[in-house]
């Protein structure tokens, strides 16, 4: 499985992902639609509290660090999102469904996070909708 960091200045590691602070979810409770986190070297304030939005997500899976089989993020890169490529997870997936969608791979403190979307975007502030 290969992988291409992103968003390496906006989300990133120092051996261990951000801090993870809330998983924002649609209203059913059902969809997730992104992540609220402060990077390694920031404050635990509201003024440096940062999110991730997530695109259309058709599938995620959650796993801790612990236990998650392929933690694509490393000492040679402080990247703590992957767009993963050549994703052995995408084939099992309805291709009808999941067209236009990637596989990204992203690193908190204590969990992994591997969610189909369409993108991910990085921002300041609270997540809103």
């Amino acid at each position: 499985m290969t992988a291409k960091p992103i968003l390496d200045k906006h989300f990133y590691h120092d051996g261990r992902g951000p801090e993870l602070q809330k998983v924002i979810w649609q209203k059913n409770g059902k969809d997730l639609l992104g992540f609220e986190y402060f990077n390694p070297d920031d404050e635990y304030s509201l003024a440096n509290l940062k999110h991730i939005r997530l695109d259309n997500v058709i599938a995620y899976s959650k796993a801790t660090v612990d236990v998650h089989g392929c933690i694509l993020a490393n000492t040679k890169c402080v990247a703590a999102i992957f767009e993963v490529p050549n994703s052995n997870w995408l084939p099992s997936l309805n291709q009808n469904e999941i067209a236009g969608c990637k596989h990204f791979q992203i690193m908190f403190y204590d969990e992994i996070y591997d969610v189909v979307c369409k993108s991910v975007i990085t921002g300041k502030g609270n997540l809103a909708f």
